[in-house]
């Protein structure tokens, strides 16, 4: 799974990576520094809108367009093996695919009965690891007033399955305009999850002050250790 990352990006540097973004996103301000980006976060990801691209404020724990009240449970990650079939995520992957501006995420490892955090990003030094886009599926529920979104995750790569046994997809640059294309076919957009950069990623151990939500700033992603993979 994925429950927390880190988006340290600006908007110039996330376009490098999305080239579907238009150039005039480069003077955009944001997105602001996020060390610890938690659940129930609103966020700014880039979605589709009858082909034209945008940038929008949404919200982190998706609500199925279908559910009348909170008393749904908010999902914040979809398993892309099954994301096109559960009735709770269908109709957000078929017309919501949505990307997730990040520079890297945290899991937890069990170590001497202690769960130890580490960062796992693409290659870089600390803090500028190359920006990168995750899969998402955004819906929009009437009822609620809401837009509120999931990060699609597969099985771990061998380069972090050590780790955690789920990652999120880190779409290849050149998979991004497809995937956010209501034209698509379902198919096909499940496709374009095998193309990910899960073989890239590296980590290391940080600061278990990662796992208290109120601590946000640039110190948690410093290494606590010197072991590095």
């Amino acid at each position: 799974m994925c429950g927390r990352f880190i988006t340290t990006g600006t908007w110039a540097e996330y376009r490098q990576y999305m080239n579907i973004l238009p150039p005039e996103v480069d003077t955009r301000n944001g997105p602001q520094p996020n060390y610890n980006t938690a659940p129930t976060s609103e966020l700014e990801i880039v979605t589709s809108h009858d082909g034209e691209i945008d940038i929008e404020a949404v919200r982190w724990g998706l609500m199925p367009h279908w559910a009348k009240d909170t008393k749904v449970r908010a999902m914040i990650n979809a398993r892309g093996e099954t994301v096109a079939e559960k009735p709770f995520f269908r109709t957000a992957f078929e017309y919501g695919r949505c990307l997730i501006p990040a520079t890297g995420y945290y899991e937890w490892r069990t170590e001497n009965k202690v769960k130890q955090p580490y960062l796992i990003h693409l290659p870089g030094d600390a803090p500028t690891f190359e920006p990168y886009a995750m899969a998402g599926i955004m819906s929009y529920n009437k009822i609620l007033g809401t837009r509120t979104f999931a990060i699609v995750t597969l099985a771990a790569d061998q380069s972090v399955a050590d780790i955690h046994n789920r990652m999120p997809v880190i779409l290849n640059s050149d998979a991004l305009a497809a995937w956010v294309n209501s034209d698509t076919s379902k198919d096909d957009a499940l496709e374009l999850l095998q193309e990910n950069r899960g073989a890239d990623l590296v980590y290391y151990p940080v600061s278990k002050d990662v796992g208290s939500v109120k601590n946000k700033g640039p110190e948690l992603i410093e290494k606590a250790s010197n072991s590095e993979k």
